[in-house]
């Protein structure tokens, strides 16, 4: 591989670990599968949320934590990711390692090699229900709910667009592409109100 001009193989080496660092501490739930599902990355976060050590899951197939009526459904998205659909966010549900269910919202996205070849898919998640630190201050209140009833819009546009449910036509397809692009901008608006001003 042709490195890019300033670029020597420490640098790369030293970006790799700065990469990996930053997922390994990442506040939400950072997984990595190959095509067929098999865990090759599953960092704090995702052991916070889940309950599943690393040791566990590394290697193993992570249908586990999905709801057995839904790991159809799951398998067809990651399939359609490495397939090369666009990336996609959605709300679903995961069960814990000790049973209980979690509704969670995920982002899904391809993990593409040096050659450009999908090798296998990238999820993050987090608790949709999660509440924010500040749960007496009700502006706080008010922008975790219209996060997560945009979330959710944005989510399950993401799935009527990968057409799990079903075909569309053009015209659909394009107003449920409006329809995802006005709420992720809402959601940024609401994301930039929400962060600490400076007195």
């Amino acid at each position: 591989m042709t490195l890019p001009s300033g670029q020597s193989p420490r640098s790369f080496a030293s970006n790799d670990a700065l990469l990996a660092e930053i997922v390994r501490s990442a506040n939400d739930a950072i997984v990595g599968e190959t095509i067929d599902g098999t865990v090759t990355v599953w960092n704090r976060a995702a052991e916070e949320l889940y309950g599943y050590p690393a040791q566990e899951m590394l290697g193993q197939r992570a249908d586990r934590i999905y709801p057995a009526e839904r790991r159809d459904d799951e398998a067809a998205t990651l399939r359609q990711i490495a397939d090369g659909h666009r990336p996609c966010s959605f709300v679903t549900e995961r069960v814990r390692r000790d049973g209980t269910a979690v509704t969670v919202s995920v982002r899904v996205a391809p993990i593409v090699d040096g050659e450009g070849a999908t090798t296998g898919v990238a999820t993050v998640s987090w608790a949709a229900d999660a509440e924010p630190a500040a749960t007496a201050d009700p502006t706080g209140r008010l922008g975790h709910e219209l996060r997560t009833s945009l979330n959710a819009i944005i989510g399950f546009t993401g799935t009527l667009l990968m057409r799990l449910p079903g075909p569309l036509n053009s015209e659909q397809e394009h107003q449920l592409q409006l329809v995802q692009s006005s709420a992720e901008k809402l959601l940024s608006c609401i994301n930039q109100l929400s962060r600490p001003r400076d007195r």
